[in-house]
């Protein structure tokens, strides 16, 4: 095995062990053993568990991201691209429900501390923030949305995947998004409200 196949495969079996218990119940011994590794190749790649766990995190947050650039990157209409964007975070997740488990984990611990890698992991958040805000600007800049808060209201959006993703609901992705960007430009109305007379 090549050195980045066996880097690939370490990072495939860690990200599963990471997701399925808490950081201290991982051993690098696990780790090995799940990757038929020896603990010493481990060390050759990572520098310690810590390093081995953010490299799983951030491998599958630049993953992420890169879809989510490329959709927004798209010229279609604001409404077409919003959905765009939304079936690149919820396909990404359906496809890698590990990284989805992981990324909710270091979420939950945002603000948690100041290390290197904390704050590199919320400059990568932040990017899909901008990415899902930029779409809305455009659409607000069109006269396509109104939305008074675009930053905030990104953050919403980005909440609403994780709901529909923890709901339980045997969605498809398409359905999935539908209810999100559905829910977000028309909410529950049945119709839309009349425009007052001037």
């Amino acid at each position: 095995m090549k050195n980045q196949e066996r880097r690939d495969n370490i990072l495939v079996c860690a990200a599963r062990l990471f997701a399925a218990a808490r950081f201290d119940e991982v051993l690098m011994e696990d780790i090995a053993r799940e990757a038929s590794v020896a603990k010493g190749t481990l060390y050759s790649h990572f520098a310690d568990k810590d390093a081995l766990y953010f490299a799983v995190v951030f491998d599958g947050i630049l993953q992420l991201n890169n879809h989510l650039r490329a959709a927004a990157a798209q010229d279609r209409p604001p409404e077409e691209q919003l959905r765009a964007v939304m079936n690149a975070i919820l396909t990404f997740f359906s496809r890698n429900r590990v990284f989805f488990r992981l990324l909710s984990m270091e979420d939950a611990k945002a603000g948690s501390g100041g290390s290197e890698s904390r704050q590199r992991w919320q400059s990568e958040r932040t990017e899909q923030i901008d990415v899902i805000e930029s779409v809305l600007r455009r659409g607000v800049a069109g006269g396509d949305f109104r939305v008074p808060q675009p930053r905030l209201q990104a953050f919403v959006l980005r909440g609403m995947v994780r709901s529909v993703l923890t709901s339980g609901e045997k969605l498809s992705v398409k359905e999935m998004v539908d209810v999100i960007v559905d829910t977000f430009l028309y909410g529950a109305r049945s119709k839309a409200p009349e425009a007052p007379s001037p």
